[in-house]
């Protein structure tokens, strides 16, 4: 293991000091009792990663594009869009209900779509319609559509396609399809039969994105992108010792896009460095098959990019106790900030925010590796295929520089990014600060964003004392185990030694944020 040099620590030495002088003082009058120090400095072990240039796109073109441009390349023929069976059986194939809300201000085709929809005319005169980025990063906070939050309610449990399968040709000839629709459409059909199977999540809000992402490079060529339905790659996901693992299925929980703007690296493990752009355009290359087509893509991403990195986080929706949150502010000061950051007393004044940019060790953090590991041990051959690709050259993947580990995020607005941890392990906040009383298998109570529990900073949920395969078919989806390979909810065991009246103020500063 390779650990942080002694400059690395001169470096950080100098926030943590101040912050831990800060909150000794600042807890001389509270209810809560002084402040204990963590018994894990983790900071200590982190590394900071570096700031790299960036290329200089408009955020206000990078909007529009999202939400009208054709960068996805291929769709489903528009003519099959609408409150029909069809229609909806697209839109579910998409993660989504068809009657999701729509964003004001969209134009042409786009005015009636669902959020996470965007209809575009492909290079050979068809009108389509595609998932857009906020298919995964467009998701609901106190009843609201939130653009850059990651989607919780995304249904992958049927794979991405939704089970659609392909269509005969007598179904495709009733359908009233000219020859180029039919061609979009069989093409559509064809690379969701590819993904589909290989993207089956366990849960409703688990992500496939790290596992679509494999499946792309697996069939892309790397030197031309050009597509095969069989694998070009051999891909055999394999643990420490080699071994081929059982149903790796790989889990995620999107992160929010106004992190973008304060980190150094993607990802939860810092792995994607250099431009940020080259890994997105890498998840929308379902249907890009040549080098001019990713060129292409790849003049949209470039203000794209700049209005994900515009993002910013919403504010808290309820009623904040204020001198609870000062005694928060206090405690975060002494065990959260040097990791997480700390921030201005004006939410709108990023400006004067520090945020980090540390690399944890694997083994200081103690989260569930497999994410981190994916390109290390796992699947390494997928790293050398994708910094050789045309994404590479963006932006390089170093899963292991300077070692596999996770960053610690921003928190800013992070009471509306539950479930927490990098799987989404974790239902809420306070879970998240107390380790030990995290449920093995919990059911969340509903979808509902506005169902929210204020006192513990995320979802209502159940405990359940059977495992998710135990229970009845209808409730799996509804059903987080985490006895699954990569879905453990180990570790960041840096809140336990507070008292509950210590964890609820850092709860209630956490709101300021």
């Amino acid at each position: 293991m390779i650990r942080p040099t002694h400059s690395h620590s001169l470096l950080l030495a100098p926030l943590a000091a101040v912050l831990l002088l800060a909150s000794g003082c600042a807890d001389s009058g509270s209810s809560v009792g002084k402040v204990p120090a963590p018994p894990t400095a983790a900071w200590e072990s982190g590394v900071p990663l570096a700031a790299e240039p960036q290329h200089a796109g408009d955020p206000e073109r990078g909007r529009h594009a999202l939400l009208h441009a054709g960068f996805m390349t291929c769709g489903i023929p528009y003519k099959l869009w609408g409150d029909t069976p069809v229609g909806r059986l697209i839109s579910g194939s998409f993660g989504g209900p068809a009657d999701a809300p729509r964003i004001p201000g969209r134009e042409g085709l786009n005015t009636d779509l669902p959020y996470f929809l965007t209809a575009f005319t492909t290079t050979d005169g068809v009108d389509v319609v595609n998932a857009n980025c906020l298919m995964c990063h467009g998701g609901y906070a106190n009843g609201e559509l939130v653009i850059g939050l990651g989607n919780a309610n995304a249904d992958f449990t049927r794979g991405t396609g939704g089970g659609i399968g392909t269509f005969p040709t007598s179904v495709l000839d009733a359908l009233g399809l000219s020859d180029g629709e039919k061609g979009q459409l069989e093409k559509m059909l064809q690379r969701g039969a590819v993904l589909g199977p290989e993207t089956v999540m366990r849960t409703i809000g688990m992500n496939p994105a790290e596992t679509i992402a494999v499946i792309l490079m697996v069939h892309h060529d790397r030197e031309t992108l050009a597509w095969s339905d069989e694998p070009l790659t051999p891909l055999v996901g394999r643990d420490a010792d080699g071994a081929p693992i059982a149903n790796p299925v790989i889990t995620s929980d999107p992160p929010p896009w106004w992190r973008v703007h304060k980190k150094n690296a993607l990802f939860y493990n810092g792995m994607a460095r250099g431009d940020h752009r080259g890994t997105m355009m890498l998840a929308t290359s379902v249907c890009v098959d040549n080098l001019d087509q990713a060129a292409r893509v790849d003049e949209w991403f470039k203000d794209i990019q700049a209005f994900v990195a515009s993002v910013r986080a919403p504010r808290y929706p309820h009623t904040i106790d204020p001198a609870r949150a000062r005694d928060g502010k206090a405690i975060f000061g002494a065990s959260c900030a040097p990791c997480h950051g700390t921030y201005a007393d004006d939410p709108l004044d990023d400006e004067n925010d520090f945020y980090p940019n540390l690399l944890i060790p694997l083994d200081v953090i103690g989260t569930d590796p497999v994410v981190a590991n994916a390109g290390v041990v796992h699947a390494p051959e997928l790293v050398d295929w994708y910094n050789a690709s045309f994404y590479g050259e963006i932006t390089r993947m170093v899963p292991n520089d300077p070692f596999p580990g996770y960053m610690p995020p921003p928190l800013d607005g992070i009471w509306a990014t539950a479930p927490y941890l990098h799987n989404g392990s974790v239902p809420t906040v306070e879970l998240v600060l107390n380790s030990r009383a995290r449920p093995a298998v919990w059911r969340r109570v509903d979808l509902d964003s506005r169902n929210f529990d204020e006192d513990a900073l995320g979802w209502p949920f159940e405990a359940l004392d059977y495992r998710q395969a135990e229970a009845p078919e209808d409730e799996r989806r509804m059903i987080y185990d985490t006895g699954y390979w990569s879905q453990s909810n180990t570790g960041h065991t840096f809140g336990d030694h507070l008292t509950d009246a210590q964890r609820r103020a850092v709860i209630e500063y956490l709101k300021t944020l």
